[in-house]
């Protein structure tokens, strides 16, 4: 419905400085002339909108511009509290806690029992993000480090299992691939890093300030992605078919087929490095590499070692 994309519009430009009419276009699937007629359409409706011409231009809302409180409905708000209060149990936050009765505020009188109904029909626990004690205690003292803009050091140890020490300048804490994660500047090897929160260790806030880089988490995440894409290895593996519901759950629908024994195909492209035999280990006698070659022969000369152990 129009009336919908007009108060999403709205909301994205109370979040963004100047949006040019062409991302608007893209980001709500209608055309930039839509969109200029929405802007149009917002405008007389008595919302302040800044229009700015040329190759920087774009559309914008006025600084002082605040939305009625009454736009954010009530389940909006059983949402908004619902997300704050398990990540929050995941972080072990005070100042989240804070946060979240602030929020409870906001929810009128007469509602008070919406919140504890629609709880019995939701939940979601994220208490097995934050781990074990110390790994709560390291995110502690990394967030703290990122707040206040000084330099950290740390013991860290690396995909090859080894124990290295850095010092970095940290910049944002993010949650991807299942697991928190300190993005940084690392003064050793002079880039950008991400590093694994629950692998840091004696995690240390120096008294030396830094002046944050000029990138984003998102644009560093980006660039990553172009190599990774450049790096990686076309995989083909034959699991057995009783791995069907497991394979499924962690592999696309079009990167699987079946096989005429019942089994599952799957292609995918991975990073050639010590993680991929350790998941294709993890499935034991479940799984067949059938592609590439040379992944068969260094999967071979590790099971053969294996074998030796015991």
């Amino acid at each position: 419905m129009k009336i919908d994309r007009l108060l999403s519009i709205i909301v994205y430009l109370m979040n963004h400085k100047l949006v040019s009419a062409s991302v608007l276009a893209k980001r709500f699937e209608v055309t930039v002339r839509t969109i200029q007629r929405d802007m149009d359409a917002i405008e007389l409706a008595g919302i302040p909108i800044v229009s700015i011409q040329g190759p920087n231009g774009g559309y914008g809302l006025m600084d002082n511009f605040k939305l009625d409180s009454q736009l954010v409905s009530v389940e909006d708000l059983y949402y908004i509290i619902t997300s704050l209060k398990s990540v929050a149990e995941s972080m072990t936050d005070k100042k989240m806690d804070n946060t979240l009765e602030k929020m409870k505020t906001l929810l009128p009188s007469r509602e008070s029992d919406f919140l504890t109904g629609r709880n019995e029909k939701l939940s979601i626990d994220f208490t097995m993000l934050g781990g074990d004690p110390r790994h709560q205690e390291s995110f502690k003292i990394v967030k703290e480090a990122v707040d206040s803009e000084r330099l950290l050091r740390f013991t860290y140890t690396n995909n090859k299992l080894e124990s290295i020490e850095r010092t970095v300048e940290p910049l944002t804490i993010a949650f991807k691939w299942r697991a928190w994660y300190l993005f940084a500047w690392c003064r050793k090897k002079e880039d950008f890093r991400t590093f694994r929160i629950s692998r840091i260790r004696n995690p240390e806030i120096l008294a030396a300030h830094f002046r944050r880089k000029d990138i984003s988490f998102e644009n560093y995440i980006e660039k990553q992605n172009l190599d990774y894409e450049s790096s990686t290895v076309e995989l083909t593996l034959q699991f057995h078919s009783s791995m069907r519901s497991l394979v499924e759950e962690f592999h696309r629908e079009e990167d699987c087929s079946e096989g005429p024994d019942g089994s599952l195909i799957v292609k995918t492209p991975m990073s050639e490095d010590g993680w991929i035999y350790g998941f294709i280990l993890s499935y034991g006698e479940y799984v067949t590499v059938l592609d590439p070659p040379r992944i068969r022969d260094k999967l071979k000369e590790m099971a053969e070692q294996i074998c030796r152990k015991y």
